[in-house]
């Protein structure tokens, strides 16, 4: 019978302790709202956001991302053509929303089609990035490129005989060689004036390696002679796994970023266009996205070329939950985007280096605002 008692009494008690710890902790979650909206208090609201938050686990830095990532889409040879080139993959072309969960035009890019040929009295722009710019989860008109472009037919900075038009050439999970590659062999075909790269902390923080470690294993050429070197300096092989490679390549981070950039930047230059770079947020709490594409910084200081900072497009917003394509992710959805383009196109007007090399240089010289 004692027993009895005790073992009703515990029963009550971790009841009772349990109880009043979610009750402490709902009062802790709903003070920090508040708690974020001043500035001394802006550090511990974001370090329960963090808590709150599924992406300690679900965030681009931990290993099988990309793996759950494509688990929750579906088999990637439904959406993707797979050879043994530099890139490993592409879109199929020709892929729609409803049957896809993706729309892709006659060249496998991202949204409507379009002539291989400039039109006439267009300023084209090629958008190059991985999956958060060409909009995972999100229509192809929904995205933050095709908004801009968007924004920008109905302000006509460059008046009203001249239209905007922006191609996606954004394909999910790539990084940055493989978006060069794209800037390479594939935009000049359509002869844009100018390039925009999406820069996010996928392609330039733990999961910059992913890539190469996968050429690597495979046998396949790394194709550019700056990467070949890098590779041969680090002495990755393929018969090495993929912790082996990764840990191998680690030192080598930076000179590959900056290499790949500085291509990005010259291959721009060979086809006399103009090149912005953009720092695209995840949909992450707190200031995860910035920290990490700030180990960057120098390099990107150091090319001379536009960078438009978004990182701040989710400011102000504490719980972004509700901005994620679904529970725990990290790209953005429809409102995600919507605040991004807004961001984006806010950032432009307002700098103008990268507004010149949007629109032309003598618009932008002309100092229209609208």
């Amino acid at each position: 019978m004692n027993n009895l008692r005790l073992m009703k009494g515990s029963f009550w008690t971790a009841a009772g302790i349990t109880a009043a710890t979610l009750i402490g902790l709902a009062a802790v979650a709903g003070a920090s709202t508040f708690l974020y909206q001043r500035p001394a208090g802006r550090f511990p609201a974001q370090l329960v956001a963090v808590m709150r938050s599924r992406e300690v686990l679900d965030n681009p830095g931990v290993t099988g991302y990309y793996e759950r990532l494509f688990a929750k889409q579906g088999r990637m040879d439904k959406i993707y053509i797979f050879d043994h080139s530099f890139r490993i993959f592409r879109f199929k072309p020709n892929l729609t929303w409803e049957r896809d969960g993706v729309t892709t035009n006659g060249y496998g890019l991202i949204g409507p089609e379009c002539s291989l040929q400039k039109p006439p009295s267009t300023r084209r722009l090629a958008l190059l990035g991985s999956s958060i710019t060409s909009g995972h989860m999100v229509h192809a008109n929904q995205t933050y490129g095709a908004l801009l472009e968007k924004r920008l037919n109905e302000v006509q900075p460059n008046g009203p005989s001249q239209r905007f038009e922006i191609l996606n050439f954004a394909v999910v999970s790539y990084t940055l060689p493989q978006i060069l590659d794209v800037a390479v062999e594939d935009v000049p075909r359509f002869d844009p004036d100018g390039y925009l790269i999406d820069v996010n902390e996928l392609s330039v923080a733990l999961e910059w390696s992913r890539h190469l470690v996968q050429i690597t294993q495979l046998g396949i050429d790394p194709k550019y002679d700056f990467l070949r070197a890098i590779l041969r300096q680090a002495g990755v092989s393929k018969e090495d796994d993929s912790a082996i490679i990764r840990a191998k390549l680690a030192p080598y981070r930076i000179p590959v970023l900056r290499g790949v950039l500085q291509e990005l930047k010259a291959n721009a230059a060979r086809h006399h266009a103009s090149l912005i770079l953009l720092l695209v947020p995840a949909v992450e709490p707190a200031d995860m996205s910035r920290r990490r594409i700030q180990t960057i910084r120098e390099v990107l200081d150091s090319l001379d070329v536009p960078v438009v900072d978004l990182l701040d497009s989710y400011d102000g917003i504490l719980n972004r939950a509700p901005l994620a394509a679904y529970a725990g992710d990290v790209h953005p959805n429809a409102r995600g985007h919507a605040l991004l383009g807004e961001n984006l196109y806010r950032k432009l007007r307002a700098q103008p280096d990268a507004w010149a090399a949007l629109v032309g240089s003598e618009t932008a010289k002309q100092g229209a605002h609208k």
